[in-house]
């Protein structure tokens, strides 16, 4: 298990839940995330001032707020959903609207995925692990920067040598130690660009509820999920547990090499991303590729 010293040298790692108060000022932007389809709420999606780190998540009820007072006319709020097409606001118009309405009623157009073809799988095929695995007996522990809404933690993949395609047998990580009763978490896997975390590539959210310490296995091997080279899997913070203050830190690998991958953390929705430089949080996948 992780050290008592470890934890306490890396005290900034953990993760302390305080009730946040908003006030009702101006600055405040609320809103209201709707299906335009169908009229129901859409919950928990990212929301966030780009490149800012101010950001948040909707709740079940679809229902947020924001604070603007940091944020230029020019910049620009980002709204994300697993699902739905990205909507994106200039914060001056927001600020508009705000005068006019206590809450503003955003709708999202919901993605029409095509039906999957029919694939015949290849029996001459091979599994390999990715990532950084890991377990109780590692002396060293990581956890999530930040105790805002939307804040991530996660690791690049890389695909073995020669191989640009892959298919997602399963997803791993090792809980060193959580104060919590339960802690909801979901997991997230982004395409590249340009090195970095870009599009999510899920079709369906995948949510999971961590409810002590140990090991953790997801198997994705009916969800059909295919990458074409390197990717990023990350666990995010979206919904406030029902008891706000704890302690939850995930099992990491000490190394200044990242031969396996990079890994990165951001502190909110649609905030920037942030190098880990030694500690890589010990998350790990099973893929099948053809030999």
């Amino acid at each position: 298990m992780i050290s008592e010293s470890y934890l306490i040298t890396r005290s900034v790692l953990l993760l302390v839940f305080i009730s946040v108060v908003f006030c009702a000022s101006s600055q405040t932007f609320e809103g209201e995330l709707i299906d335009k389809h169908s009229g129901e709420a859409v919950a928990f999606a990212n929301i966030g001032i780009l490149n800012k780190n101010t950001g948040t998540v909707s709740d079940a009820a679809g229902r947020f707020k924001i604070e603007l007072s940091g944020a230029s006319e020019k910049d620009s709020l980002r709204i994300s959903c697993i699902g739905y097409l990205d909507r994106q606001f200039l914060i001056h118009d927001l600020k508009n609207e705000i005068v006019n309405v206590n809450i503003m009623r955003i709708d999202l157009i919901p993605i029409s995925y095509d039906l999957d073809e029919i694939l015949i799988k290849p029996t001459n095929t091979r599994n390999y692990t990715l990532g950084y695995p890991c377990d109780s007996s590692s002396a060293y522990g990581n956890a999530f920067y930040s105790s805002e809404l939307g804040t991530e933690i996660g690791v690049v993949m890389k695909l073995p040598r020669k191989k640009e395609q892959a298919c997602l047998r399963s997803f791993r990580f090792y809980v060193g130690e959580s104060t919590f009763d339960v802690f909801p978490v979901r997991m997230n896997i982004y395409a590249l660009k340009d090195g970095l975390p870009g599009e999510n590539i899920l079709r369906e959210p995948v949510f999971i509820d961590i409810q002590a310490s140990g090991e953790y296995v997801l198997d994705l091997s009916q969800q059909n999920i295919t990458v074409n080279g390197d990717f990023f899997v990350s666990l995010e913070y979206y919904r406030v547990p029902d008891n706000t203050e704890g302690k939850l830190i995930f099992c990491a690998v000490h190394s200044n090499r990242s031969k396996q991958g990079e890994s990165y953390y951001r502190w909110t929705s649609q905030g920037n991303w942030q190098r880990e430089m030694f500690e890589h949080v010990g998350f790990s996948v099973e893929v099948e590729c053809r030999k």
